[in-house]
């Protein structure tokens, strides 16, 4: 019966062994988040917060011209997301499982006033979870990167 059980867990996502700047990481969260922001005012609303909230969830799966699995923030930073289960950059999949949790939060920035207010209640606590388990847990892992099975490297050059 134990085995059974054991047999069904999910397996944390096996690790390179070099652990990422945790100010490097936040840094490029934040290159995002601005970009998420300046997109959600200049464009019309609702195209524009519409537009930020779907680059906040799927932004590390860019895999076009110079991006392999890096959102903006983590090109300027010098970072890539990987799945190290299948040894390749992050796809828009493993991008969309990893940043649910930040997506969540996000979301709400969609609908004015009660949105932003609800916004600042979950976004910012879970912010802090994140920047938490990527200070406590061995890998560095935050809650998404366990969620997607992905992790943060520096970028080849």
């Amino acid at each position: 019966m134990w085995l059974a059980l054991t047999a069904q867990l999910p397996t944390p996502p096996a690790t390179t062994g070099a652990r990422v700047s945790i100010m490097n990481r936040v840094v490029a969260k934040l290159i995002d988040l601005a970009l998420v922001i300046a997109v959600s005012v200049l464009l019309p609303y609702p195209l524009g917060p519409l537009l930020g909230f779907l680059y906040s969830l799927l932004g590390d799966g860019l895999n076009f011209g110079p991006f392999k699995g890096q959102s903006i923030g983590k090109k300027v930073m010098g970072l890539q997301v990987l799945n190290p289960l299948q040894h390749r950059p992050a796809n828009l999949k493993d991008s969309l499982f990893r940043n649910m949790p930040v997506g969540v939060a996000t979301f709400f920035a969609i609908i004015p006033i009660w949105g932003w207010l609800i916004l600042g209640l979950i976004g910012i606590p879970l912010m802090a979870m994140e920047i938490y388990l990527m200070m406590t847990v061995e890998a560095g892992h935050r809650l998404g990167d366990v969620m997607g099975d992905t992790e943060v490297v520096e970028a080849r050059r």
